[in-house]
């Protein structure tokens, strides 16, 4: 039996298409069609129809949720379109006008969130091609995935479900680049942004994860220095440093 909720996202960043800062409004994709992600899996076209009827903002019953980084916690607004398109689930919200929500808008506007992912559960899929095949052709993919339940889509603060997860698998030196500029446009947005102390937390507490990465990696000797912010320093004296003093 397969896992009761699958989080993926589909490796190319389902992305966000417009902002309204002034009205609260987003639009973006929560997954894209015909991409072979990470898993091997291959979003095919109608796979969120029926689920869509069934529960989908317009529907009798509407459940599915758009939340942070899968955290069902922190609701970030209401769902006013969920549909499907030549490029894949595409969505409308209404951000909520609580804190979270405010600061939701404010990282989107900054360019700091620009992906997603998806909470669900396969309902149906075929096989493209035997697992020992997929590992010499993973381009062809291993499964196709034709039809799901969808719990709730995320607009993600990170790479991958989990914000707060060490990075595993991103060894090569653009990779390290890419990393560091993360960090760094979290440190920006950080020092300029009026968002609130507990979103700080969390971008810092990422910071630092991305930053132990870089170090961890400098040890390699075919990765090139990158530089980072130190580690060492603890989250609380962090976030002093810069709610007192980067956003004088």
């Amino acid at each position: 039996m397969g896992k009761l909720i699958e989080y993926k996202n589909d490796g190319i960043g389902a992305m966000i298409a417009d902002v309204d800062t002034k009205q609260g409004i987003v639009t973006g994709y929560f997954s894209r069609f015909n991409n072979v992600d990470s898993d091997g899996d291959i979003m095919k076209p109608g796979a969120f129809k029926k689920t869509i009827r069934e529960q989908g903002p317009n529907s009798a019953q509407p459940r599915i949720k758009h939340l942070m980084n899968h955290d069902p916690a922190q609701p970030l607004g209401k769902l006013l379109m969920l549909d499907e398109d030549q490029t894949g689930l595409k969505y409308e919200s209404q951000i909520g006008t609580h804190t979270l929500g405010r600061d939701f808008l404010k990282m989107v506007d900054s360019g700091l969130i620009t992906e997603h992912s998806i909470g669900f559960r396969i309902i149906k899929r075929n096989q493209v091609q035997p697992y020992e095949n997929y590992i010499k052709n993973p381009a062809m993919g291993h499964y196709e995935i034709s039809e799901v339940k969808l719990f709730e889509g995320s607009s993600l603060t990170a790479w991958g479900a989990n914000p707060l997860t060490p990075i595993t698998s991103l060894k090569s030196a653009d990779n390290v680049d890419m990393i560091a500029a993360r960090q760094k446009a979290i440190e920006k947005f950080c020092r300029n942004s009026d968002a609130s102390d507990e979103t700080l937390e969390m971008l810092l507490l990422h910071s630092k994860q991305l930053a132990q990465f870089i170090c961890d990696l400098q040890q390699d000797p075919i990765v090139p220095e990158v530089k980072a912010t130190q580690p060492g320093v603890e989250i609380a004296d962090a976030i002093r440093e810069f709610t007192n003093n980067l956003k004088k």
